[in-house]
């Protein structure tokens, strides 16, 4: 029991051979490889060229006015003559009540526009005075006008997140839920705490393979993701605004930076997702159980039960991962406050998650410490 590396990495074996873990890994492949080919499947290649042509032109009233009379149906049809626009005339419409005629806005009132409905959604949000003035210092930081650029590789990039971080959840739920049941079921636990060093030195070394093994699966899954859509789209527009895809949202994110803030976030609920389903594992010995809880858990994240004057569950449903790591989470303006001073989730978020897994370890290490071997 003294050879930590040697004990270390035959808890990385158990787990990497484990027929589930195989499945789940192929499974993830699998599922990056329909996230980055899917999107190929609406984009021809006319399309794609179309969406360059404008890289790097600002959008003003030059640009406005250029686009306004080639426009079809109120941008609702494009064609060869004017396919150009429409990501551009996509940014505009998402930004313009229902039902407007894009042609009747100027760039002044475009852009005034989108000011008057992103206070309205965050007094929907029931922001503080507070949180409202370091809104306007962030939103202060956007370049306005914004200037567009080609960025579908980005995109792509930053939606497919969400759906490797799901697939993390249920390698996390289905394979590491068994690194200590596996012990009860098998009968093996008492071999185990009998040995010397028997109960410390092994707890913390199963939740080391176990983090080290998600974490792996982690990186090497967004890698994976990367690789393909670069492949396939180009790797272009990390520069962009986000606004270029969400532009009712305040942050002034470029889209290169969201994605690194992507990475952070989901390695931080990987942790999360480790720790929990080790050790609520251990103290419940019941793995189905906790499968049964974290994809719960996942799920309900995706539901919109929670009306938004129901503050503080909205922000903490808000903060679950399978929010926290969506696109859809630039539009999320509610902050954590401490002592008059701000943070945005993407911030509060990480340092939760990882206070959590502590909790969650502690709490498995008692439980661990606290097993006896009965009616055996």
């Amino acid at each position: 029991m003294g050879n930590y590396g040697e004990l270390y990495r035959f808890e990385i074996k158990k787990i990497m051979k484990n027929r589930l873990t195989v499945a789940m890994l192929i499974v993830t492949v699998l599922f990056i490889l329909i996230e980055a080919f899917t999107p190929k499947l609406y984009l021809s290649k006319e399309m794609e060229d179309a969406q360059k042509v404008l890289d790097g032109t600002v959008i003003n009233d030059t640009l406005l006015q250029e686009m306004y009379p080639k426009l079809v149906s109120n941008g609702t049809v494009w064609t060869a003559d004017n396919m150009i626009y429409e990501k551009i005339a996509e940014m505009e419409d998402g930004i313009l009540p229902d039902g407007s005629e894009m042609s009747e806005y100027s760039e002044e009132e475009l852009y005034k526009e989108r000011e008057s409905a992103i206070t309205a959604i965050m007094q929907e949000d029931n922001l503080t005075e507070g949180e409202l003035q370091w809104w306007a210092n962030e939103n202060s930081k956007i370049v306005i006008p914004f200037t567009y650029h080609y960025c579908q590789g980005t995109i792509n990039f930053a939606q497919g997140m969400s759906l490797t971080l799901m697939c993390i959840m249920l390698i996390s739920a289905l394979c590491l839920s068994t690194v200590f049941t596996i012990e009860h079921r098998q009968r093996t636990d008492q071999i185990v705490i009998s040995c010397r060093n028997g109960r410390r030195e092994t707890f913390f070394v199963k939740i080391a393979a176990g983090l080290s093994v998600i974490i792996g699966c982690c990186v090497v899954s967004a890698a994976l993701l990367a690789l393909l859509i670069t492949a396939i789209y180009g790797i272009n527009g990390l520069g962009a605004a986000v606004q270029l895809e969400l532009p009712l949202s305040a942050y002034s994110f470029t889209m290169g930076q969201f994605i690194i803030v992507q990475m952070l976030v989901m390695i931080t609920a990987a942790v999360l997702f480790a720790t929990f389903a080790m050790a609520m594992s251990e103290v419940v010995k019941n793995s189905l159980a906790v499968m049964g809880i974290m994809v719960g858990l996942f799920i309900f994240g995706q539901l919109e039960l929670i009306p938004p004057r129901f503050r503080v569950l909205a922000q903490i449903k808000a903060m679950l991962p399978s929010n926290q790591i969506s696109i859809w989470s630039l539009m999320e303006h509610r902050l954590v406050g401490f002592g008059g001073h701000y943070v945005t989730a993407y911030v509060a978020a990480p340092v939760i998650y990882i206070l959590i897994s502590v909790f969650l370890i502690v709490i498995g290490k008692i439980a661990y410490d606290r097993f006896q071997v009965t009616g055996r």
